[in-house]
């Protein structure tokens, strides 16, 4: 009897007591297992890589472009003496004006002038000899005495001419309006055939020498119009026209050398002065991106670009001339290829991106 009251009582301490705790412990290992798949389905979720992209496509492009040059002068000549002798006559220095046709150099002529001297008696007498012959030819001189009589006279006139033409070199003329610029000698001094003396230049025909890459020299024409400013005039600006595109390029520097010539030559400028040169190259249709949009490393240049499964690709290109923000692309891309420009961190190829916005690219043309 005891005993069995004893297991009633064990019975129902076990279905009030045991069977609550069991319950609250099946609960807590379930909230336990769904905390877990909780925990797992965000840890299997993976981050989104958000790119912004624009399309590649042809634009027409200008760029402005600036260089620095020295101004020169258009029209210089270098004066050298055809006679050796010496120096009589130098008035000029450097700077001094000088007309047109006025004597800027004189030799000593004195032994010149005796030759010439002789020379003309020489032909008056051949000249008296032959004429005597020529008279007498059908009685007492053969025909080869009036032979050798016209013979003589054509040296000695020859000689004449040679003599007179010496005489006339032994002065040099300035062969237009100008100023001197350079003198290397003094009067007195005895010099050589063919030395340097002078040099003079026209202070109006003045023009300014840049050197430009040579990626830009396709880009402007003869004619083109630009603004020169001169630092010595107060930075005053004037205009000027390209005048001259020389055919050949620097190998060292890779540069081509631009003439641009004043229109017309500003009041005070002078050749040697320091000019800064504004031009702008010819509108033209490019296939361009925007120039952030490129990439370096060891193989080159690359930009990304991301396909129509939204997959990125790293593709290298051959990049060309860059106008303001925007870069033209010679091979590589096509027109319509979607290229990364924002997003780059962690990027990489073959990645799966999300495209966050699509751009449009902004007007080519930059000043």
């Amino acid at each position: 009897m005891i005993i069995s009251k004893l297991d009633n009582t064990v019975s129902a301490f076990s279905r009030y007591c045991l069977l609550p705790a069991a319950c609250m412990l099946l609960l807590a290992a379930c909230d336990d297992a769904s905390k877990s798949d909780d925990n797992t389905a965000t840890t299997s979720r993976k981050p989104v890589h958000v790119v912004e992209i624009t399309r590649v496509g042809y634009q027409t492009v200008q760029s402005q472009l600036a260089a620095s040059g020295t101004i020169e002068a258009g029209t210089k000549v270098r004066l050298y003496n055809e006679i050796s002798g010496k120096i009589t006559y130098l008035p000029n220095h450097e700077g001094d004006a000088v007309s047109q046709h006025t004597i800027v150099i004189g030799l000593d002529d004195t032994i010149i002038e005796a030759e010439l001297a002789k020379a003309t008696a020489t032909r008056e007498q051949a000249k008296i000899d032959y004429d005597r012959l020529e008279k007498l030819k059908q009685q007492l001189a053969s025909a080869d005495e009036v032979a050798r009589a016209e013979t003589a006279y054509d040296i000695a006139l020859a000689d004449e001419k040679l003599q007179q033409i010496k005489l006339d070199k032994t002065t040099i003329k300035a062969p237009f309006d100008g100023v001197i610029t350079e003198r290397h000698y003094e009067p007195g001094d005895v010099v050589p055939m063919h030395s340097h003396i002078l040099t003079m230049i026209d202070p109006e025909s003045l023009h300014v020498m840049i050197q430009l890459s040579e990626k830009w020299i396709p880009l402007i024409q003869l004619g083109d119009k630009v603004e020169v400013q001169v630092d010595a005039l107060a930075g005053s600006v004037h205009p000027g026209e390209i005048s001259r595109i020389y055919p050949t390029i620097n190998p060292n520097t890779r540069k081509g050398t631009i003439e641009v010539e004043f229109l017309p030559a500003p009041y005070g400028a002078s050749a040697g002065q320091l000019a800064r040169v504004q031009l702008k190259t010819h509108p033209a249709k490019k296939l361009v991106i925007p120039a952030h949009a490129l990439h370096h490393d060891a193989s080159g240049a690359y930009v990304y670009t991301v396909d129509e499964n939204n997959k990125s690709h790293k593709v290298y290109v051959k990049k060309g001339v860059q106008f303001g923000n925007l870069l033209e692309v010679l091979s590589g891309l096509g027109d319509n290829d979607q290229v990364v420009v924002k997003g780059f961190n962690g990027l990489r190829n073959g990645k799966q991106v999300k495209i966050h916005t699509q751009l449009t690219e902004d007007n080519a043309k930059t000043s």
